[in-house]
């Protein structure tokens, strides 16, 4: 869906009829006249046999189109979450999950260019388990993402790479448990590889476990400030840096 955000009013963008069961985690193209999105395809009583996918779709509701996976055929073992294109709307980057069954083993950052699903190439390896809708800076020259090496009982750590997979690397270097980094995006000055970025961080003010958004500050590859933009007791995150002046 999207909406006006003046007048309220709300319209449907997608159409999930037949063998769609969920249409979600939009993005917008950065000329805005499309979104891109992940598909759940597959018949309503097996649950287990369902394709995952990203989609593109004009604002319009025009052209819908699967642009990953375009001959896979279910039950599926690669499952594809949260994308972005890149600031000249020529490349994707998305999540990509290995599963076994229901159960997630692993997570992987891909970037492939729109319209050729065959070229996907993964710029993270396996191991690390990068993941949480992967983002270009304003330049193209990076992705912006966290990674779970130790799965959800080890540290998330906020990390960076080229969008050819070299220059990996660790922007944030915490050993505490509570300090878990998760969703992130650059702010729209970001450029040369230095600027503002916005994240989710526990621990956040409140209850034990809360979260909060902060912008850090990053200067030659190192996180050099930090802000806490919310300091609510209630679990804020997953931040996008937008242009809008602050509403209400």
């Amino acid at each position: 869906m999207v909406v006006n955000p003046e007048t309220g009013d709300t319209r449907a963008v997608t159409q999930c009829t037949g063998l769609c069961l969920q249409d979600t985690e939009p993005a917008f193209s950065p000329d805005g006249d499309s979104l891109s999105f992940h598909r759940y395809r597959g018949p309503v009583e097996t649950v287990m046999a369902v394709n995952d996918e990203i989609w593109i779709v004009g604002l319009d509701g025009s052209n819908p189109r699967q642009v990953t996976k375009v001959d896979s055929k279910p039950p599926d073992a690669i499952e594809e979450q949260g994308s972005a294109l890149s600031p000249n709307g020529k490349m994707l980057v998305f999540d990509r999950v290995r599963k076994e069954g229901s159960r997630y083993l692993s997570h992987a950052v891909f970037v492939q260019p729109i319209g050729s699903p065959e070229d996907a190439h993964q710029i993270t390896p396996w191991k690390m388990n990068c993941q949480d809708h992967p983002e270009f800076s304003p330049d193209g020259k990076l992705v912006l993402f966290r990674c779970l090496p130790k799965g959800e009982e080890g540290l998330a750590i906020l990390y960076w790479v080229h969008p050819d997979g070299t220059g990996l690397h660790a922007l944030t270097h915490e050993e505490e448990a509570d300090k878990q980094y998760l969703g992130s995006s650059f702010s729209p000055s970001f450029s040369g590889g230095e600027g503002w970025i916005t994240v989710g961080r526990t621990a956040g003010h409140g209850e034990e476990g809360n979260a909060d958004v902060l912008r850090v500050l990053i200067e030659d590859g190192e996180l050099v400030r930090s802000e806490n933009l919310t300091k609510s007791e209630i679990w804020d995150s997953a931040p996008v840096w937008g242009t809008h002046p602050p509403v209400g």
